[in-house]
């Protein structure tokens, strides 16, 4: 047996795969994302982690508050027994269960397409030249920022009794959710609306998109991070204090 035999039988050593690498280092990371142009791993992970998050969300819900509210605003509560309550309950908890998995299910593949849109659209307004196999790759790992969130947010009801369903996250998220959680209440509703603005994994997700697009777009990197930067402020603005979103 020749010396190079056993030098090609040992095994490769492993490494980072370059989606996760790009959560921590996101400037080496995206280039070899948007070089090895695979899509088909961040997206299970994405879908995964978001069913995981509407699995532990279906594991704690409880709609009887919300119900009750909801039939005391309608004016139903003085005349509905018991059972009707317990039924009225029940078809809110059925309710949340298909639009939590429906949601898990059609977020991650519908947010990719929109995230290649988006790319596609802010390479061609930054004067880039996308790569039409890169893309589609970047995409998929900015969806890892998501899955973050939504396995956080798994465990995080996890340690919960219960949630409503109309609650907010058990996961704070966005700097209105931080100024809940240590004020105790929440503030004037044009400075929540403007808190709302910020959110961490939405940012996180920004920034991997912008780190993206000097590969995939072929950008300087000030040009491209600052570009990505821009336009999701002006996403999250039109969304979280225009038309009001949460």
């Amino acid at each position: 047996m020749s010396e190079a035999q056993p030098a090609e039988a040992q095994p490769q050593k492993w490494r980072v795969p370059p989606a996760a690498l790009a959560l921590v280092a996101p400037d080496r990371g995206m280039e070899r994302v948007a070089r090895t142009g695979r899509v088909r791993g961040p997206l299970l992970v994405a879908l995964a982690c978001a069913l995981l998050s509407a699995g532990a969300g279906v594991l704690r819900v409880d709609a009887k508050d919300a119900t009750l509210r909801a039939m005391e605003k309608r004016g139903e509560l003085q005349s509905s027994s018991d059972r009707q309550v317990e039924d009225n309950t029940k078809s809110a908890e059925r309710v949340y269960l298909v639009k939590r998995v429906a949601g898990a299910l059609v977020q991650p593949p519908l947010q990719l397409g929109l995230l290649c849109v988006a790319m596609f659209g802010l390479s061609w307004f930054l004067r880039g030249r996308p790569t039409g196999r890169a893309v589609p790759a970047v995409a998929a790992a900015a969806l890892l920022p998501g899955a973050a969130a939504d396995l956080l947010e798994a465990f995080a009801t996890f340690q919960s009794a219960a949630i409503a369903p109309d609650g907010r996250p058990a996961l704070p998220r966005t700097a209105a959710d931080f100024w809940v959680q240590l004020a105790g209440h929440p503030a004037a509703t044009p400075v929540m609306k403007l808190l709302s603005v910020f959110d961490i994994f939405s940012f996180w997700t920004a920034l991997l998109i912008g780190f993206g697009l000097v590969a995939a777009g072929h950008l300087p990197q000030r040009r491209a991070l600052a570009g990505t930067l821009i336009a999701w402020l002006c996403l999250r603005l039109l969304t979280q204090v225009a038309a009001g979103g949460h």
